[in-house]
């Protein structure tokens, strides 16, 4: 029985040292694969400390040599430590597995818009609270970004400005709220001005909000 609760509570204690977006969780794993172009894993591996087991760490002395099938090990600091085993992507489930960026540093949001509203709905802030948590993590936690707003090209030019930009500060006032620094967000309305490649100006796609890293 104590066996069973310690392994318990072991299980556990690795599962939350993992960093948030490599939790299975795979939409903050492909924010962070589009902005910083990492588009690989890392992943607790409870077996690692098991001789003979994939993923074991040789015995002190042995060679450290030989194919690792797309894994690399990092040496626990202390005994019974986690050891972190970061995941070739080609390795992970095809619906887990983060789409590497045309263009890396460029993330859509993902944010859809009703005409004329720059209202945030239910779906769009979860979509941002998962935003939030990768830029408030160890790897972005200190770089700037720009948040731009884009529309479609329904309306005056001047609206449409004026709109995007609105759209963009709404988003920006959101991170805000969940923990990101107001110095690391720069808020740009474009308006219609730069449609989706492939897209007619008019395309409903053309209505979304963008995080550009500017480190």
């Amino acid at each position: 029985m104590k066996l069973v609760v310690s392994l318990g509570v072991l299980g556990f204690m690795l599962a939350a040292a993992v960093p948030a977006h490599a939790q299975s969780d795979p939409e903050s794993a492909q924010i962070m694969c589009d902005l910083t172009g990492d588009c690989a894993e890392e992943v607790a591996d409870p077996n690692a400390a098991q001789a003979g087991e994939p993923g074991a760490e040789p015995a002190q002395g042995a060679p450290r040599g030989g194919k690792t099938r797309g894994f690399s090990f990092q040496r626990a600091t202390t005994p019974g430590a986690q050891r972190t085993t970061r995941v070739a992507t080609a390795s992970l489930p095809a619906t887990a597995r983060p789409t590497r960026p045309a263009q890396v540093g460029a993330s859509d949001l993902g944010l859809t818009f009703m005409p004329n509203s720059s209202v945030l709905t239910d779906t769009a802030k979860a979509r941002l609270a998962k935003y939030a948590t990768v830029l408030t993590g160890p790897k972005l936690g200190s770089s700037r970004l720009r948040i731009e707003g884009h529309t479609d090209s329904s309306g005056s030019a001047a609206l449409n400005r004026e709109l995007s930009r609105r759209r963009a500060q709404a988003v920006a006032d959101y991170l805000i709220a969940s923990g990101v620094e107001r110095q690391r967000l720069e808020v740009v309305g474009y308006g219609s001005s730069k449609p989706l490649p492939g897209k007619p100006t008019t395309a409903p796609e053309n209505r979304r909000v963008m995080a550009v890293l500017l480190r």
